[in-house]
Order: C-alpha cells, then structure tokens, then sequence
C-alpha cells in the first residue's frame, strides 16, 4: 500500500484509492481522482489534526461519499510522547475498528482505520477516515443541550451501557484501562498542576461554599474514582458532552470522540452530561426527569440488578468525577477565543451549581 499519510498535506489519491477499495467503500474498479482538504481550526490541535476532505471519483463508485473526515495524533513528539502513557489514540483507534459495530448507540461510519499501536511513540501509526457529519445538528456546549436533546443522548448512552454491562463484551478489550487505574489516577496530579492557573483566571467566579471542595480536589480524587469503579462496570465515554454529539432528524444521537472511555461506572457520563451542558435551570427542573428517563432506558435494554435509587447516589459521584475537566481545560485555555471563554465560564457556573445542589458545599 502507498505510504501512509501522517498529516493531511501528505494525503495523495492514490494512497486514497488503495485505502477506500481495502475498506470496500469503492469498488476495485474505481479510483480516486482528486482529494481537497479543509483543516479545521489551525490545523495541529493539543491532541491532533482534523479535517473535511472533498473526494473526486473516477468510474462507477456506488454512491461512495464525496466528504470525510480524517483524523490524526499531533505531529509534535513531546505531545505524543506526553499521551503515549495514557493510550488516548489506541482507545480511540482500537475502539473504531473492534468495538463501534457493538454498540447501538450511533457513531460515525468509518473508511479507514490504521492502528498500530506497537513500538515507542514516535513509532506508532494511527489514522481514521470517518463519515463527515456536517448533515447533522451538533450539539454546543455553550448555550448548552435542550431538554430535548438531552433526553435524546441520555437514551442513546442507556442502550450503549446497557450493551457493555457488567463488562459484556469487554472480555478481550485490554486496550480499555478501568476507571481507576493507573492511566485516569494520573488526573490528580495534573489537577494540582492546572488549578494555579485555573484560580488566576476563574478564582473570582468560584462559590465560596466550594473553596474547600476545589483546592482539595486532587486529594479527594482517587477516592471519587474508587466510587466510580465499585459500580457496576460498563464503557463509558468519559467525555459525553454537547460539542460530541450530533443529533439526527431521526430522534438519535451520534457521538464522537472516543479517546478517553474507560471501564468503569456509566455514572461518569451522566454526571458530566446533566452537570456541565444543561442550563441551570433547565438541570433544575428537569433532573430527576432525566435520570428516571435514562434508567427507564436501562431496563427496556435488560438491566435487571441496578435500582433507580442506587443510580441517584452513583450520579452524584458522577457530578464531582466531571468537575476536573473544566480545571484542565482552563490550564491550556486560548483566552483570545470569545467561545472558549464563554464556553468555560457557562461550564464553571454550571457545574458549581450541580455540585452545591448534591451536597458538595461547606
């Protein structure tokens, strides 16, 4: 096969044409004629590099599309070398190629997927051809999910967590750390790290019932992690929030970004999705609709050993395991982005007031 591309400035037809016949999503007798790229963003993000491809075919090509995604790790060795410890591109790749045909929750089509995952960090190979999703309304973590929405990607998790219950179907998926492990203990010490920075540019706007609660964080959150692995054992996405989620006119949800999912109590998801995307109010009056929506979900699906009472408690263990993730965010945090800052500061608000309303304050 051509040489494989390791950013989109090294995609060639040909390469394309090899990788899309192997797939089956051309026939052997088509070809592609031309690839047009748009990055997005500036092009190399913290993780990665993301872009819209524009196909041109040649020959009877059955409807293959004409756009799709590729995706691949940074280009920069300290950044890869930095993740290669917490296997965010082997998750993300393995979890494509073995796993997204497992779950009944939506997740993009895929055309490609290299993943070699051997050998040290400059070494290793990963890239994702995907379907292009711009037909579908994604969701934005700013104004935050409606009610609506939201119902619509709690019942698509339920199926999805319902399917890896009690670690179904995880038996050979080693790839996959638990939640407590090694790889995610490692978020105490980048908490206490990130929270310097954090305080300087949101220290103002936090409650002081919850000053004791995020100066200790790092210290309690070992603990909150045990919490999260005692429950029942499921693959949560560990990043189920409105900028990952596409919403179809069919009534269903399509998630991406499966870099971070873990093995561990679906609570993570629940917690993070209800606490940091819904408006306040809307969380408010809608909250305990929601959750019995999503158990109700989880039994229709075959859950028999998991009481709408013992998911109320495991949630609110879920709402302070999401509470880090604004810290870390705001550590790397491009303040002349109006839409990161806005986006920060609505997740803060929100999340402080999740986390105050189940007894986190002092």
């Amino acid at each position: 096969m051509a040489t494989l591309p390791t950013t989109t400035t090294e995609i060639t037809a040909e390469w394309m044409t090899e990788a899309l016949r192997e797939s089956g999503t051309i026939p052997p007798e088509a070809s592609v004629a031309n690839v047009t790229a748009d990055v997005s963003g500036a092009g190399v993000g913290f993780i990665g590099e993301v872009a819209t491809l524009g196909i041109e075919y040649s020959g009877d090509v059955n409807g293959a599309p004409t756009r799709m995604v590729a995706k691949f790790p940074s280009q920069s060795p300290e950044i890869r070398a930095m993740l290669q410890p917490i296997r965010v591109y082997e998750r993300e790749h393995r979890f494509y190629r073995d796993l997204a045909d497992e779950t009944p929750i939506g997740t993009p089509a895929v055309y490609h997927v290299t993943c070699d995952a051997d050998g040290a960090a400059e070494d290793e190979r990963y890239m994702l051809l995907m379907q292009d999703l711009s037909h579908l309304e994604l969701g934005d973590q700013v104004t935050g999910t409606s009610v609506e929405q939201t119902r619509i990607a709690l019942a698509g998790l339920a199926g999805h967590h319902a399917r890896f219950w009690n670690g179904a179907g995880l038996e050979n998926a080693d790839f996959i750390p638990v939640i407590n492990g090694p790889l995610n203990q490692a978020g105490s010490a980048i908490y206490e790290a990130s929270l310097p920075g954090f305080m300087e540019a949101f220290g103002e706007v936090i409650a002081p019932e919850l000053a004791d609660f995020v100066s200790g964080y790092a210290a309690m959150r070992p603990a909150i992690l045990d919490e999260i692995a005692a429950m029942p054992h499921t693959l949560a996405h560990f990043d189920y929030r409105a900028d990952n989620l596409f919403f179809g006119p069919d009534g269903n949800v399509v998630v991406i970004d499966w870099q971070t999912i873990s093995r561990g109590g679906g609570a993570a998801d629940l917690g993070y999705l209800l606490s940091q995307n819904l408006t306040i109010d809307d969380r408010k009056a809608h909250e305990t609709e929601l959750l019995q929506g999503y158990h109700d979900a989880l039994v229709e699906a075959g859950v028999t050993d998991y009481s709408f009472e013992r998911l109320l408690i495991d949630y609110t263990a879920g709402i302070s395991c999401g509470w880090m993730i604004p810290v870390l965010a705001v550590g790397s945090l491009d303040f002349s982005s109006e839409r990161a800052v806005t986006l920060w500061t609505a997740v803060i608000e929100r999340a402080q007031s999740a986390l105050i309303d189940h007894g986190f304050g002092s």
